[in-house]
């Protein structure tokens, strides 16, 4: 008698546990993944998480194994994901930008003896 009540509790409290260790463990390392991943193809960023990472500690001076980048990207990605545009903006920040040069190769060719523009400088004639 007693097994007819004991049984399916064990049952239930065993799907239970399993159904949050999916939750916890693979759901949201999943969906946090997702996020992070739009949130940098928003913002046109074509590194990954675990590229940011490295090189921002690499920035601030910091060796990691690869290991170490793995739980740092799987940190930041649970806690916060925000952070990774965080890091990118300083990484930005610290890179040396290079000044546009100011000769005629980047301006478009304007005028009479640009064949491209024939067809727009035409006058009418009376």
């Amino acid at each position: 008698m007693v097994s007819v009540i004991v049984i399916p509790i064990i049952i239930v409290a065993i799907v239970g546990l399993l159904g949050y260790l999916v939750y916890r463990y693979l759901i949201t390392d999943v969906s946090s993944r997702r996020t992070v991943q739009n949130t940098l193809s928003q913002y046109n960023i074509n590194k990954t998480p675990s590229q940011i990472v490295r090189e921002y500690y690499k920035m601030n001076g910091d060796s990691l194994s690869e290991r170490d980048v793995q739980r740092l990207t799987k940190e930041h990605m649970r806690n916060d994901p925000d952070s990774f545009l965080e890091m990118y903006d300083k990484l930005r920040e610290s890179m040396p930008r290079s000044e546009p040069k100011d000769d005629d190769t980047q301006r478009p060719n304007r005028g009479k003896n640009n064949p491209d523009d024939s067809e727009y400088d035409r006058t009418s004639e009376p």
